[in-house]
């Protein structure tokens, strides 16, 4: 004869084991979607790191050609999105002092806000 607190045990385990299963497989659905979340933005801040050190290397290079495809890239990544928010102030800024450097400050007007006065120049000017 089988005792009693074992067989509760068994109905027990044989109730929970599938709750314990589903469980598992939801807890595993999770994390691989918050890793592939992550992976997707890392793909994303990568790609545009990798444009933006072309573009500057364009426009550092003095080409006309070359200028104007790094420029136009530096004013296409602003909009696009695949420009993360947390790295949107680092690229508006280089984009601002490259293109306003090289170019003028009409290349960059478009990207700025249109209430932003546009400033050359040090601070001694």
């Amino acid at each position: 004869m089988i005792p009693t607190w074992i067989s509760v045990v068994g109905v027990v385990m044989a109730a929970l084991s599938p709750v314990l299963a589903l469980g598992g497989v939801a807890l595993g659905s999770y994390l691989t979607r918050k890793s592939d979340r992550e992976l997707d933005t890392w793909r994303h801040r990568e790609e545009t790191m990798r444009m933006v050190r072309w573009a500057v290397e364009q426009i550092l290079e003095g080409e006309e050609a070359g200028t104007d495809a790094g420029v136009v890239t530096l004013r296409s990544l602003m909009r696009s999105e695949l420009l993360q928010p947390e790295d949107y102030d680092l690229v508006a800024a280089l984009t601002a002092a490259v293109a306003i450097d090289r170019v003028g400050p009409a290349a960059y007007a478009e990207i700025a806000d249109a209430n932003t006065e546009i400033v050359e120049g040090g601070a001694d000017e």
